[in-house]
């Protein structure tokens, strides 16, 4: 999906100097639910983050700030965290370490990357290099979820990977590109008193994607063929794989934009993918597994600006589970501002 309205992305200035920032997201997503994989809930709430960034020279970037997440029903104020960010720019490539650019600006598709982590655990730390051009896009990151220590009882977590696109052909009103996307999750660590086995899950997905961009202002866009193909691999006490068929048809209509996907996994997980998207079940105490999963979904979106850095986001994501002959959707609104 396009979240370009919720991207972290920044520019550096040619100019030195000293800014303040300030980017905030109010969210409410309901999941309408009732099959045995995944749960059905609301998440209703804000994020704030502001930030401090120092310029010392034209290609580097000091960022400093707070990040607060309130979940609506909570008495006190859900995550506080503190945002780092050293940016070092040379020639197209950005380099970062600390706070990163992550969450759905990775660009990576909902079954590697749940877009729920953008409203429940938006800040990555670790290391980043990123480049964007009109032809090509790319994206290289580890982040450290949780780290661990000698006799704690928890593993360290890493979770890192690569998501490009390049431009096979590249015209006025046409594309035609290749998305890679490949992604690691790590849990593991040395002498800790942890049950649970080390883990190494892989994920990789590509497709061949065809964009068609309408020249003249008519009730029809654009539209983009998405054909990707999924994989997963796992090595723990035992050794675990699947794959998938992803295959995408996104028209943008002037007065919003109509996804139609279609799922057919077998065997397939991802530590961070989508809940929908999983052959084991994500519902709170359950071990159901489902190796073969079918949905065909239908998302419609749109996006409302209303001021200068503020906008709106409307969503409503029906979907038919075909294994469990059940209709089900989501829908949420997302209410943006950075400056």
């Amino acid at each position: 999906m396009n979240n370009r309205v919720f991207d972290q992305r920044f520019r550096l200035d040619s100019i030195q100097k000293l800014s303040f920032r300030f980017t905030s997201l109010g969210f409410v997503r309901n999941n309408e639910f009732f099959g045995p994989i995944a749960d059905g809930y609301t998440l209703f709430g804000y994020q704030l983050n502001p930030r401090i960034a120092y310029q010392p020279a034209p290609n580097v970037v000091l960022e400093v700030g707070v990040f607060f997440r309130s979940d609506f029903g909570q008495e006190r104020i859900t995550q506080i965290a503190p945002t780092f960010t050293v940016k070092f720019r040379h020639r197209n490539w950005n380099y970062l370490f600390g706070t990163l650019e992550g969450s759905v600006s990775h660009n990576l598709i909902e079954p590697l990357y749940n877009f729920e982590r953008l409203l429940q655990q938006r800040i990555e730390n670790g290391l980043q290099i990123n480049h964007q051009t009109n032809r090509t896009f790319f994206d290289g990151w580890i982040s450290y979820l949780q780290n661990t220590r000698p006799g704690y009882t928890r593993q360290e977590q890493f979770w890192g990977g690569i998501s490009a696109e390049f431009s096979l052909l590249y015209s006025p009103g046409f594309r035609l590109s290749v998305p890679l996307q490949f992604t690691v999750f790590h849990a593991g660590g040395q002498n800790i008193i942890s049950p649970l086995p080390v883990r190494t899950a892989l994920n990789a997905a590509g497709s061949l994607s065809l964009t068609w961009q309408n020249e003249a202002s008519g009730f029809l866009r654009s539209a983009r063929l998405d054909t990707y193909v999924a994989g997963y691999s796992e090595n723990a006490e035992k050794s675990y794989s699947g794959g998938a068929l992803y295959p995408n048809l996104t028209l943008q209509f002037k007065p919003l934009t109509v996804l139609v996907s279609y799922w057919h996994g077998n065997a397939y997980r991802a530590e961070l993918g989508g809940d929908l998207y999983q052959s084991l079940s994500r519902r709170y105490n359950s071990t159901y597994g489902e190796r073969n999963r079918q949905l065909l979904i239908l998302r419609f979106l749109k996006d409302i600006p209303i001021a200068d850095g503020l906008s709106v986001a409307v969503r409503f994501e029906p979907h038919y589970d075909a294994g469990n002959g059940k209709f089900e959707h989501s829908e949420g609104v997302y209410i943006t501002f950075r400056r």
